[in-house]
């Protein structure tokens, strides 16, 4: 037996196609079967308890913060690029730091938490943070206040 030409297969295949879409109709004309609760549906629990760890859920509400770092040198580079992260507050309510230290975190960031930082940014972005207000001039640079308060 000789296997049809593939144009009559394909119009066969519309065919069937445009019928069943007929059939089911256009979207939404079906209603929807809507599961009825029952007796059985357990709320979900705020926490569970297994082989002595029980973990709680909690449920927080952030801080919207849509603070930019304040213009100077450099604060394009570092609005382009560090908030896409976290808010500029994280880094301007940090302790003084030095330059090293801050070129550190940076790239920590980039390689530990995958920040969105090219290696030739990492300059620009390290001499702002080191200069933000409460950065320069500060009399042990490069020691932390929590360090400081352990002494």
């Amino acid at each position: 037996m000789k296997a049809p030409p593939i144009g009559t297969l394909a119009f066969g295949a519309v065919g069937v196609t445009a019928i069943a879409l007929i059939i089911i109709g256009p979207p939404g004309a079906r209603p929807t079967k809507l599961r009825e609760p029952t007796s059985e549906t357990v709320p979900q629990a705020s926490s569970v308890s297994v082989a002595g760890f029980t973990l709680t859920s909690e449920s927080i509400d952030l801080p919207f913060d849509e603070q930019q770092y304040p213009e100077g040198a450099n604060a394009d580079v570092i609005n382009a690029n560090c908030t896409s992260c976290h808010s500029a507050s994280m880094a301007l309510t940090q302790p003084p730091l030095s330059k090293d230290k801050w070129r550190e975190i940076v790239i920590k960031m980039r390689d530990v938490y995958k920040a969105p930082v090219g290696e030739q940014s990492i300059p620009a972005i390290v001499d702002y943070l080191s200069t933000m207000p409460g950065q320069a001039n500060s009399a042990e640079p490069g020691i932390e206040r929590s360090a400081q308060d352990k002494s």
